[in-house]
This record gives structure tokens, C-alpha cells and sequence, in this order.
């Protein structure tokens, strides 16, 4: 195959070792040294996905459907994508070629000779291998000095939302640093097209820092470095997250503290503290010293846990006091990333001892979004003496993004987020749980919920919604319906035991 260099300047052709790079060649000998663009999303998700994906007992892996990877990774159906870059002119490299990457490139550069805008194009320079949504063709600002002569390119991904995580960053920037080397200029910005078709961008030097460091330690766990245990909620959305668990449950490992990061472990490894016994054992004040920057408040947040986790026992802060209304509104969405649409506003309606009622205002279509949205804004309006319940912070960063795009008044949006309670934000001030995680699931099942469905989650419901406008089978859109409702009175459920709580003997009164 030839070199990027070799086909932009016509030196002779030589072959090098990237020869048919295929998708499911990771155990091959060589590709264990080629660094893709996945395997920063993979990093920062989960530091083991790429150890074990190749190096792991494959027999161990669980399968993840293509659609919620697609789900995690905030990536949007093919289609839409089309939609949203049609006001653009671009060719498309055949997917038949994707079957030998090297053939795509090869398609690729191909294109890029000829000023073409690129959808689904491969990038390649040695063993760095990238697959950008949308090469763009730009000309040449002053002082730049292209390859291609008038013209260079700068690298887009779609996604379903307009922030950009550091792994999409450093996947971009990735891509830019390819493209450095086949055309001879940096570019300086990389970009976005959310789900909207909106435009965002940032500065790849911003980030350049960070990502040599992210390479580096991508690039040693490529040449089988395995990392240290370390478990996050990233790991869920992992198909060894079943082994990372297991690894660091086996060696008590102080990230299975609720809320701490890697450098708050490589902290408390320094000073030691390499397990959860070890910091629950320890001695707050001299842990204090030790701990240089951190506040009192996260010392006793860590230490509380791990006690908890020791304990398997709840260690309840304070009391928590909710307000006595007439109405509570327990509220709940499901959205689909990749079709960019909030398709079902859910919502418990308890008044006094009456049974809750449950309604939704749920959308088919994307142009059915806006009559869901005016419906449910007349529902908040009908609202006196309530209060509303949500679970961690998407239902009012949803409620924003709608309200940005649709429309609402001033006195309808204080309503809402005056009348709003975050009962994540209450579990986390006011209880120390013995969990890993704290998503509602995992603390609701831990009080003793239980969802109709086994394979009840959000992703999940994607898939059903996804089949249900496919078939328009009703058993499968009651299915979705169950769910939604079932993560409200779970919300409900939640509510109800906090409220019950009164607090036990904890880390700060023994100091005191």
C-alpha cells in the first residue's frame, strides 16, 4: 500500500505493514500496534476496554448491540446524518470498501485530490488509523502551505448533542494530526455537527497537551501494559464491565468509592491508601493532612463511603424535608440520541392519598416534537400547590433545550424551575450508600424496587421505540410506556424512603 506521502507526491510506491487493517483483526499480531480513533472513546470510558479487547479471554466479552453502542457513544443514524450535512456537497466512500481499510483509504485520498468533501472517508499514516463523519474541503489561508495547493482539510464528527467530551475531542484531534502528515498543514479548529445540524467547534492546540498525554498511555496499553484497577460508571457501557467489577471488588480497590476519580486515586495511592479498608480504617484527621487540596467535605464524603461499603449499611446524614403541597409531579424523559428527539415527556401525578395517575405526552416523529412540547407546557401551567420530582440533572438540561427551541415564557419557565426538586442531588447530600454507583436504578434496587421489565434502561427503550415505529406493534410501544412509568414510581419510591430517614451516627459526629 502506498504511503500518504507517496500518493500526494508521486514517490515510488512501497508497502508497508498496514496491509488489510480489518475491524475484527485486534488479536492479529500486527494490528496490536495501530492506535485507532475508538480507542480514545474506548480510554476514556473505561481504561481496561482495549486491554481486554486484546488481551482478555474473548469468551468473557459480553456482546454489545451496535445500537446502544451507538447510543453511548452519542452517535446518530445514518440517515439523519445525511439530512444534516445535505446542505453540503460530499461523496461518500463505498461501505463495501470498509471491508479493507486500507482500500478505503486508498478511496479516501483518492477524493481528497480532487477537492471533494468527504462523508465516512479513512485516514492513515503509518499505524494511526482515523475515520472521521465529514472531511471538508477548505482553501488555503495566508501562510499555509498545503499539499493539495489551494486547498486543505479540517475533520468533523456528528453527534446527537451539541457538548463535546474529551474523548470526542481527542478523537478529533486525532484526526487533525492525520491529516497533518497526508497534507502538510495543521488545522486549527475541529468541529461538530449536532443533532440540530448546528455547527460547534473548538481549538486543537487547546487540547494537544492532554492528548499526547492520553496517547501515551493508550499506545502502552496497545504494547500490553494493563492499567491499575479502576472502576467508573464508563465501565457500564463496556462489554467486559462484568471484569472490571470483578478486579476491583477482588482487591478492594479505593475506586470503588462512589464519586472518586483516577487522580484521586493515584493520590491516595501515594499517600498509601490502596484499598477500601485502608481508608476506612484510617484516621480522619491525620487522612486530612495527607490529602493536601482536598476540602473536609470530600475527605469525609470518601471516608463515609468507604465505611459504608465495609459496613454494607446506609449511614443517613440528615433528615430531609420536602415540601407539603397538594400535587406532586414525579417527572421522567426518554429520549433517542440517534434520531435526535425527546420522544416521551412521563409524568406521575399523586394527589394527597388518592392512587397516582400516570400520563405521558409521547411523540412519533420528529415534527410531532413541538405540539408534544405545547402540550406538556399546558399541563405545568394547569399545576397549583405542587411541587416536581426528577432524578439527576437531564430532565431540566432537556426542559432548557426544548424551551431554547421552542419557545416559552418567562413566568412558565420560573414556574418549572422554581417548583423542581433533584432527588439525585438529595440522596447524595443527605445518605452515604453502600453502592458503586448512584444512577436510579442502582439505588432504587438497592431499597428494594424492581422494574416489570428485566431488560428494563434507557438505551433499551431506545430499541423498543426504534422497533415500535418501525412495526407499530402496541404491545412494544406499552412496553416503553411500562418502563417510563416504572422509572417514575421508582422516582416516587425513592422520595418516600428518604423522607422516612432520620440520621445515623456518622464519620463527622465521632470527630466531633
Amino acid at each position: 500500500m502506498a504511503s500518504a506521502k507517496q500518493k500526494l507526491t508521486g514517490e515510488p510506491r512501497k508497502t508497508i505493514q498496514l496491509t488489510s487493517v480489518r475491524t475484527d483483526s485486534l488479536r492479529d499480531k500486527q494490528s496490536k500496534i495501530i492506535l485507532r480513533g475508538e480507542h480514545f472513546y474506548k480510554f476514556f470510558q473505561c481504561p481496561h476496554w482495549i486491554w481486554y479487547d486484546l488481551y482478555g479471554d474473548q469468551c468473557q466479552k459480553k456482546e454489545t448491540p451496535k445500537l446502544l453502542e451507538m447510543i453511548h457513544r452519542g452517535g446518530l443514524r445514518h440517515d439523519h446524518e445525511k439530512l444534516l450535512i445535505q446542505p453540503r456537497t460530499f461523496e461518500e466512500v463505498k461501505p463495501e470498501l470498509f471491508n479493507d481499510l486500507d482500500e478505503a483509504f486508498l478511496a479516501t485520498v483518492e477524493l481528497m485530490k480532487q477537492e471533494k468533501n468527504i462523508y465516512h472517508g479513512v485516514l492513515m499514516d503509518e499505524h494511526w488509523v482515523g475515520m472521521p463523519d465529514l472531511l471538508e474541503a477548505r482553501p488555503v489561508e495566508k501562510g499555509m502551505k498545503s499539499k493539495f495547493g489551494s486547498y486543505y482539510y479540517v475533520a468533523y464528527d456528528i453527534r446527537s448533542g451539541g457538548y463535546i467530551p474529551d474523548e470526542i475531542k481527542f478523537q478529533l484531534v486525532f484526526y487533525s494530526l492525520i491529516l497533518e502528515r497526508l497534507q502538510g498543514v495543521m488545522p486549527q479548529k475541529s468541529y461538530i455537527i449536532d443533532g440540530e445540524g448546528k455547527e460547534h467547534s473548538f481549538t486543537n492546540e487547546d487540547f494537544l497537551e492532554q492528548f499526547h498525554l492520553a496517547r501515551e498511555s493508550i499506545e502502552k496499553i496497545l504494547e500490553g501494559e494493563k492499567p491499575p484497577p479502576f472502576l467508573k460508571s464508563g465501565c457500564k457501557q463496556s462489554p467486559w464491565y462484568a471484569l472490571c467489577t470483578e478486579e476491583a471488588v477482588g482487591c478492594q480497590d479505593v475506586s470503588l468509592i462512589y464519586g472518586l476519580s483516577q487522580s484521586d486515586q493515584r493520590k491516595l495511592y501515594d499517600a498509601g491508601i490502596h484499598t477500601v479498608s485502608q481508608l476506612a480504617g484510617y484516621d480522619m484527621n491525620k487522612l486530612q493532612e495527607k490529602m493536601e487540596g482536598w476540602t473536609f467535605d470530600k475527605v469525609l464524603r470518601f471516608y463515609n463511603q468507604a465505611n459504608s461499603l465495609i459496613s454494607r449499611k446506609p449511614i443517613i446524614l440528615k433528615k430531609n424535608k420536602f415540601p407539603e403541597v397538594g400535587t406532586e409531579v414525579y417527572f421522567d424523559i426518554e429520549s433517542d440520541p440517534t434520531r435526535s428527539i425527546d420522544y416521551l415527556l412521563g409524568i406521575l401525578v399523586k394527589k394527597g392519598s388518592k392512587k397516582p395517575e400516570y400520563m405521558h405526552f409521547l411523540s412519533d416523529s420528529k415534527e410531532d416534537e413541538p405540539k408534544v412540547w405545547n402540550q406538556f407546557l399546558d399541563f405545568i401551567e394547569s399545576l397549583e400547590d405542587f411541587v416536581i420530582y426528577h432524578y439527576s440533572f437531564y430532565e431540566r438540561e432537556v426542559f432548557k433545550r426544548l424551551s431554547n427551541k421552542y419557545g416559552i415564557s418567562s413566568a412558565l419557565a420560573g414556574k418549572f424551575s422554581d417548583n423542581t426538586i433533584d432527588l439525585h442531588r438529595s440522596v447524595v447530600e443527605s445518605a452515604v450508600l453502600p453502592l458503586y454507583f448512584y444512577s436510579l436504578k442502582d439505588v432504587a434496587k438497592y431499597l428494594g424496587f424492581n422494574w416489570r421489565a428485566e431488560d428494563a434502561g434507557g438505551a433499551e427503550s431506545v430499541v423498543w421505540y426504534d422497533e415500535w415505529l418501525r412495526t407499530g406493534n402496541k404491545k412494544i410501544l406499552q412496553k416503553i410506556l411500562d418502563y417510563n412509568e416504572d422509572d417514575l414510581l421508582a422516582t416516587k419510591f425513592l422520595k418516600e424512603w428518604l423522607e422516612r430517614q432520620k440520621p445515623t451516627l456518622g464519620a463527622k459526629e465521632r470527630l466531633d
